[in-house]
């Protein structure tokens, strides 16, 4: 069974016409729920909602006089279709993360935890 995205998961590298924009942490704010908790702790997990960390370009195209735009990544659950945690699918092992319409595979690492739903705190 795929595993959560965390905020230590990385996605991996896209380019456009004039930058290069580097695999990095999804980091930014991801969802936390009220009712699903792991290890003692809230469940945090990302959807297509959630706010991520954006990823600085370098510059690779000196003919082109553009700085670089901040890397804004979305985050795109693909691979659960069936497991919604407070009505929202979670993003899992093999899902991505979208920016400038490339996609950006989610390579890890995933969250390995024990999920208590439903139980008396």
């Amino acid at each position: 069974m795929p595993n959560f995205v965390g905020k230590e998961t990385i996605d991996t590298v896209s380019t456009d016409a004039n930058c290069v924009y580097p695999a990095s942490p999804l980091g930014g704010a991801p969802n936390v729920s009220p009712n699903v908790i792991i290890n003692g702790q809230p469940l945090e997990y990302y959807t297509s909602t959630s706010v991520i960390g954006t990823v600085a370009g370098v510059k690779i195209n000196p003919l082109i006089p553009l700085p670089c735009q901040p890397g804004i990544r979305v985050v795109t659950p693909t691979v659960n279709t069936t497991v919604f945690v407070n009505g929202q699918l979670p993003a899992v092992t093999g899902d991505q993360a979208a920016m400038l319409g490339t996609p950006r595979p989610l390579t890890g690492p995933f969250q390995h935890v024990k999920i208590l739903i439903g139980t008396q705190l």
